[in-house]
């Protein structure tokens, strides 16, 4: 991780990510079967906040290797 632009996309990642496997989990032990809306919408939102973050993170580093040249 060499900027901090990575290390934040990864912190608010791993955070939301948990978040969102919580509130799935809330939202999936619900008692009441009709109920429990407001954390499936919350879970769906973190969730699409960690895969967003993950995109940054990962296509960030797309090419970013040395090239070796034929000559070499």
């Amino acid at each position: 991780m060499k900027s901090l632009k990575d290390i934040l996309a990864v912190v608010v990642g791993l955070l939301t990510g948990i978040g969102a496997i919580y509130y799935f989990y809330q939202f999936v032990t619900h008692p009441d079967p009709g109920g429990g809306h407001t954390a499936g919408w919350m879970a769906l939102g973190l969730a699409a906040v960690a895969f967003v973050c993950g995109l940054i993170y990962f296509l960030g580093h797309v090419n970013k290797e040395e090239e070796i040249h034929i000559t070499q």
